[in-house]
């Protein structure tokens, strides 16, 4: 019978709220541009892409180490 292996419930925990703030980062780069596009308000959208971008690196580098290998 193979051995059976412990589980790194911090790892995963990690890599999946990245995945997740990297998904809401899209969401928010996305509803940035529906919301502001034919618009002359050029600030919002660029804070809210801002905003969404700054989301997406973080959980960029927060699930960069898979913890399955």
């Amino acid at each position: 019978m193979p051995k059976k292996q412990d589980v790194n419930w911090s790892g995963w925990t990690l890599y999946y709220v990245g995945r997740g703030l990297e998904l809401f980062g899209f969401i928010l780069v996305t509803l940035a541009m529906v919301n502001f596009f034919g618009t002359s308000q050029m600030r919002p959208m660029l804070g809210m892409t801002g905003v969404g971008g700054a989301f997406f690196v973080v959980g960029w580098l927060l699930s960069k180490n898979d913890p399955g290998r």
